[in-house]
């Protein structure tokens, strides 16, 4: 067996393992296995390269294995604290979908195509907070400034994906809607309905996520290497 099917399997193994430690609240066991998600990724990706290793996915990574990190914690604003490593990572993630648009030039369509996605997500937003402000009126203007964020890379993914329609497009906007269902989930469970069936679904929808962050760099990567040769 390949050791990039190896660090696959085991991502799997741990991610699915950590879920059903969410769903039978074992502590232990999710102790154990949270852990492992990130690094058995980073392993796949590391048993895939041939070339240098991209500095921007590992950044990404580690900003995530910290939000996890510190997912496992209670602590008093732990919402506010959780939310920087991941902003930090969406950042990053609206650099590089801005690159590949720049790269790609103008289209009208994919312009009011982008403008459409934003928009609806920035709806979605409005909607969800109108339904916490009452309760977490603290959480308002970074839930915004979060939102942009996040609503501007699902944005260009969406205007990548439509003009290239490439292989890396379509893992990146795939990533950018994970994300955001992930974060909506998030906030229904934690802010509006504490529904557990919620937060099982908002969980492995984050761990599933992390399968196609790696595989947007590994087809880039691979794109770049053939179009040298």
């Amino acid at each position: 067996m390949k050791t990039k099917q190896v660090a696959l399997i085991l991502y799997l193994i741990s991610s699915f393992v950590a879920v059903l430690a969410t769903i039978l609240n074992q502590e232990v066991l999710m102790l154990l296995a949270k852990p492992t998600v990130i690094p058995a990724i980073l392993f796949y990706y590391l048993s895939t390269k041939t070339q240098p290793v991209n500095k921007f996915l590992i950044l990404i990574l580690i900003l995530n294995f910290i939000g996890d990190t510190l997912v496992l914690l209670e602590f008093e604003n732990q919402t506010k604290i959780i939310m920087v490593p991941y902003f930090c990572s969406y950042l990053i993630f609206l650099k590089l979908a801005m690159d590949d648009v720049k790269k790609m030039g103008f289209n009208s369509l994919g312009i009011l195509i982008t403008l459409t996605v934003f928009s609806f997500l920035m709806f979605i937003m409005y909607s969800l907070i109108q339904l916490f402000i009452d309760i977490h009126k603290d959480l308002v203007i970074p839930v915004v400034i979060y939102g942009i964020v996040l609503g501007s890379f699902c944005a260009l993914a969406s205007y990548s994906y439509y003009v290239k329609n490439a292989v890396f497009a379509f893992y990146l906007l795939t990533t950018a809607m994970l994300s955001i269902m992930s974060d909506v989930f998030y906030i229904i469970f934690n802010f509006i309905f504490h529904f557990p069936a919620l937060n099982y679904v908002e969980f492995a929808i984050q761990l599933l996520s992390y399968i196609f962050m790696v595989k947007y760099f590994i087809s880039k990567e691979t794109r770049v290497e053939l179009n040298l040769n």
